[in-house]
């Protein structure tokens, strides 16, 4: 079935750097009278991603063949996965009264920045502006597009927020029935080459994490507030985690060998180019389904994803000692296979809602000798969103052995509120209250058990949120404090 095919490009790009994709996919037998390349404004320092998505509607209720209701299709570079999805969600609809949902039949995202990108924070600097920005005479010039940038942090809000409506909502955007979109993803295996290999970073295809690109999300809930309880009121348990829904679709990232963020695009590989032609026909009348495109994506992309594995240096692995034993083998040397990256995007707030912005996670692990000790070897890389460090993305390598679940873990949470006229309340595991202060012993919680059979804290390529839920109360804790009191008997 022939439908529109829109193209829409990422960050600093124009729509001119998806032309070399729009001629292979002309060349393999797409009209060119069918295939609509975006082009939007992303350096001026006042637009945001939302902003944009309302220009693609504008946009799309002024160009023949997709002014109205009609279906249609989309191939996403980047940023441009983030225009896309904010142009599903901010129509505001639930998922069964959403034509925007029905209307868009096929997303192919390549190298989507699904979860913002490591340079993101970067950008908004002076040399980011010479690098990157507008070099254009007029208005915008040496803008580099702050608001977009804030977007694409790494932990942003908006991230966030976003993730909540369309991959963590009640009902799923992205589901196997046939009035939401089919979605594939897409990555390069290789950072960049030459000058602009300053800008890489280990798990990278030089701009978007491997684990920040694909769609399959999951949430953990940690209520450390003295009666954890849900959005109907009903008593919860203090750490749950959201199952792999059996009605959403299975939407990881397939690696495509020896291509990076820009080159992905600017120089199609030919075997890529077919699976996107296939893809754009699962769910027509003859065509295979979205499992058997899947499993035949999977297997194009095994020997690029193989590269993926190899651990980059002893140093970065880390895994030792007792960690060693524990697993039964060596691993956290050079050319050692991992299992993978992960990125775990961690949001604190007290039991009002509002931010904890000066908090402390420690990861512990249980020696075999049953003692607990910090897991370091988990730590890669935090980073703290700047606009509210209440948001914080952690990558981390997952060594052989890890995602079977055989390793005990707990999680230690300290905070403060930097002033002693407040405190926050923390249970443990064992309703044991605690004030939490720098200097005061943290609150651990048990992660291994999370009520659910697929619960494993660790699935490599994927990203984890953690929401954290603390009590903030008027400090000291069970006697009228100094923030309001009564004054004594008048004379």
């Amino acid at each position: 079935m022939s439908r529109p095919l829109v193209l829409i490009h990422g960050y600093s790009d124009t729509g001119l750097g998806l032309v070399p994709l729009a001629r292979q996919l002309q060349a393999k037998g797409i009209p060119s009278i069918d295939v609509s390349i975006g082009n939007y404004v992303s350096l001026n320092n006042e637009i945001t991603i939302k902003d944009i998505a309302e220009g693609l509607d504008r946009a799309f209720r002024n160009r023949a063949g997709i002014n109205q209701e009609q279906e249609f299709d989309a191939i996403v570079h980047s940023t441009g996965m983030l225009v896309i999805r904010s142009w599903l969600t901010n129509y505001g609809a639930a998922v069964g009264s959403n034509n925007r949902l029905r209307r868009l039949k096929h997303l192919i995202g390549l190298a989507p920045a699904t979860w913002g990108s490591p340079q993101a924070h970067k950008g908004r600097t002076w040399l980011g502006a010479l690098v990157k920005g507008n070099r254009q005479e007029g208005p915008d010039f040496l803008n580099a597009g702050d608001e977009i940038l804030d977007g694409l942090e790494l932990g942003s809000q908006f991230t966030w927020d976003l993730a909540h409506l369309d991959l963590l909502g009640p009902a799923p955007y992205y589901s196997k029935g046939e009035n939401t979109p089919y979605v594939c993803v897409f990555i390069g295996n290789t950072p960049y080459s030459g000058l602009s290999s300053v800008a890489n970073e280990p798990g990278t295809d030089g701009t978007v994490r491997w684990a920040g690109c694909g769609l399959n999300t999951r949430k953990i809930s940690i209520d450390l507030t003295r009666t954890p309880t849900g959005d109907d009121g009903e008593p919860v348990s203090r750490v749950s985690i959201t199952p792999w829904a059996d009605d959403r679709l299975d939407i990881p990232m397939i690696a495509v060998n020896g291509k990076n963020h820009a080159t992905l695009i600017s120089d199609p590989e030919p075997g890529m180019v077919q699976l996107l032609l296939d893809f754009l026909k699962v769910g027509d009348s003859g065509a295979e389904t979205q499992d058997a495109w899947l499993e035949k994506a999977q297997v194009y992309g095994r020997a690029g994803k193989a590269k993926m594995l190899v651990d980059p240096g002893k140093e970065a692995a880390g895994i030792a000692g007792d960690i060693k034993t524990f697993f039964g083998h060596l691993v956290g040397s050079a050319e050692h296979p991992m299992e993978g990256w992960q990125q775990f995007v961690v949001r604190a707030r007290d039991e009002r809602g509002d931010p904890v912005s000066d908090y402390l996670i420690e990861v512990l692990r249980r020696d075999s000798d049953g003692t607990w000790k910090e897991f370091e070897q988990m730590y890669t890389d935090v980073h703290p969103y700047a606009a509210d460090p209440s948001f914080r993305c952690f990558q981390i390598r997952l060594p052989e052995g890890i995602c079977d679940g055989r390793l005990p873990l707990r999680i230690r949470i300290n905070a403060s509120t930097g002033t002693e006229l407040m405190a926050y309340q923390g249970y443990s595991s064992d309703d044991t209250g605690k004030t939490l202060t720098p200097t005061a012993q943290p609150v651990e919680i048990a992660l291994n058990d999370m009520g659910d059979k697929n619960a494993s804290l660790f699935h490599p390529f994927t990203t984890t949120l953690v929401e954290i839920v603390l009590n903030r109360e008027p400090s000291p804790l069970n006697q009228v404090s100094r923030i309001f009191n009564f004054l004594g008997a008048i004379a």
